[in-house]
């Protein structure tokens, strides 16, 4: 083994190892598989690569990102870019033109990182009921302490579509005991896109015979998901006054519902706010401990009640609720609900309040429409080359003042969806050639088990971009290139892994 080919691969193991724990470790293994390149370079071993368009479209993607400089604002933000973005020209550059055994190398490569996602997703989870059983109240992010837990629930999909391709009897153990480890991490965590991937992936690693009737499965399960978020039907019969013979406000032409009850029908404002400050030592007109005012946190929290929102509600409420209500719960399921059922509810009351016209600040779904609102009216005035590579974080900031946003300045974020922040940032040129990356890293043939992972691996990446802004953090891209390019290293030609490793044995 030479030289190169050792440097090499400490650089692939230390970077997938350490994916889902450390972004130094990543650094550091992408500096190794830098060097490999380096060193093959100076000793006249490179290779002729076995997939020259893959390396042109990559290579080209990030030579258009150095070329933004040029007609960029923000220099130093545009470095920054860069930085992040050079596995985009060390991981191809290194894996297809650095001589090594990729079909002895690559299965161990993806054993290392299964293993190291699923004990990454165990810590969080250890952790986390650590805490909780401190008495510590946890954010479901905050189950996720090494990096973002949407990034995680991809990684695990990732590996779980790994097993799924690889299993045999020395795997059957572990792939019971990641199943039960990815599913605990995602429901806790409150993972839609991890819930969503470890089903894709479930399915592409599937035998045609059996992927038709889990595909259709899905398909109701998908419905069913839509009819459960959607609001009902508006109420015809309405009362007209409280017990206590003040009028109700009715508005029946809002939607928003918590747990199945419409939050702006039943409302009595002058008996609920005499009776809450007797209760109360937090005034009506203030906030709860989450920062939002106490009087809608009353509202919807009566309203998942079931019950209406006047003066005898408000009096007949306990102690705990009073109390929950004061730390900002705004359902009762929040105290007797937990991970995705959790976020199923919270998923209804987004989808009402964005019916309502309401702020969509904070909510997480309809959040993304206003970044892809916002992100097309950026791209439609720089089509052609892009705002430059540093320039996206401002070009966001003055389009959100533009366009007057409802969003809370906390909340405005970039575009969550890759393909439109290439157009952004590079316009048409960039989109192209991020375009031609996933044409040319396509698996024709899927008949062994290679390049079925590599239909796998090809899916998670191309369907993370369209949610996430999967490029634009390091570990998103290094996952991201490695799956794209670690299994396109295989024409139609190669053996399985197995095969590999005993011709590589004898």
């Amino acid at each position: 083994m030479s030289t190169s080919e050792k440097i090499l691969l400490s650089g692939l193991f230390i970077s997938v190892v350490s994916l889902a724990w450390s972004p130094f470790g990543t650094s550091l293994g992408m500096g190794l598989i830098a060097l490999s390149w380096l060193i093959s370079l100076f000793t006249r071993q490179l290779i002729t690569p076995t997939n020259k368009a893959l390396l042109a479209s990559m290579v080209g993607l990030f030579a258009w990102h150095i070329m933004g400089l040029l007609w960029t604002d923000n220099i130093p933000e545009g470095l920054a870019t860069l930085q992040i973005k050079l596995p985009l020209l060390i991981v191809p550059m290194s894996l297809l033109t650095v001589k090594w055994n990729s079909k002895l190398w690559t299965e161990r490569i993806l054993q290392a990182f299964v293993i190291s996602v699923f004990l990454a997703a165990a810590a969080g989870l250890l952790i986390g009921c650590y805490k909780t059983l401190a008495g510590i109240s946890l954010q479901p992010s905050q189950w996720s302490p090494f990096i973002s837990h949407i990034r995680m629930g991809i990684l695990l999909a990732l590996g779980w579509g790994g097993l799924l391709v690889y299993k045999s009897e020395k795997y059957r153990f572990l792939l019971f005991i990641y199943a039960i480890g990815a599913g605990l991490y995602v429901w806790q965590t409150q993972s839609v896109t991890g819930a969503g991937m470890l089903l894709i992936t479930t399915v592409l690693s599937l035998q045609k015979q059996w992927r038709f009737s889990v595909v259709a499965m899905s398909f109701v399960a998908g419905f069913w998901l839509i009819w459960t978020i959607l609001p009902g039907p508006p109420i015809t019969s309405l009362p007209s006054h409280t017990t206590w013979g003040s009028p109700y406000t009715h508005h029946v032409d809002r939607v928003l519902e918590e747990n199945g009850n419409k939050v702006w029908s039943y409302l009595a404002w002058d008996e609920m706010r005499p009776e809450w400050n007797r209760k109360s030592e937090y005034d009506f007109d203030s906030k709860d401990l989450k920062g939002q005012d106490i009087k809608y946190t009353l509202m919807r929290y009566l309203t998942s009640m079931g019950v209406a929102k006047d003066g005898l509600a408000v009096k007949n409420l306990r102690p705990k609720e009073v109390i929950a209500i004061e730390s900002g719960n705004t359902s009762i399921k929040q105290e007797i609900s937990s991970g995705l059922a959790l976020r199923l509810d919270e998923l209804r009351f987004e989808v009402g309040n964005f019916i309502d016209g309401g702020n969509p600040s904070g909510n997480s779904v309809t959040q993304r429409w206003e970044y892809f609102k916002v992100g097309i009216y950026i791209a439609k005035t720089n089509l052609l080359i892009g705002v430059g590579t540093g320039d996206l974080p401002d070009a966001f900031h003055i389009a959100y003042e533009e366009l007057e946003t409802r969003l809370s300045p906390q909340f405005r974020h970039r575009t969550h969806n890759q393909f439109l922040a290439w157009l952004i940032a590079g316009g048409v040129v960039a989109l192209l050639l991020f375009v031609l990356t996933f044409i040319f890293s396509w698996q024709k043939d899927v008949s062994t088990k290679t390049n079925r992972m590599g239909r796998i691996a090809w899916w998670v990446v191309v369907i993370s971009c369209l949610s996430e802004d999967t490029f634009e953090t390091q570990a998103g891209i290094t996952f991201a290139v490695f799956a794209i390019v670690l299994f396109s290293l295989y024409n139609r030609r190669s053996q399985s892994f197995s095969s590999g490793n005993r011709r590589a044995a004898g």
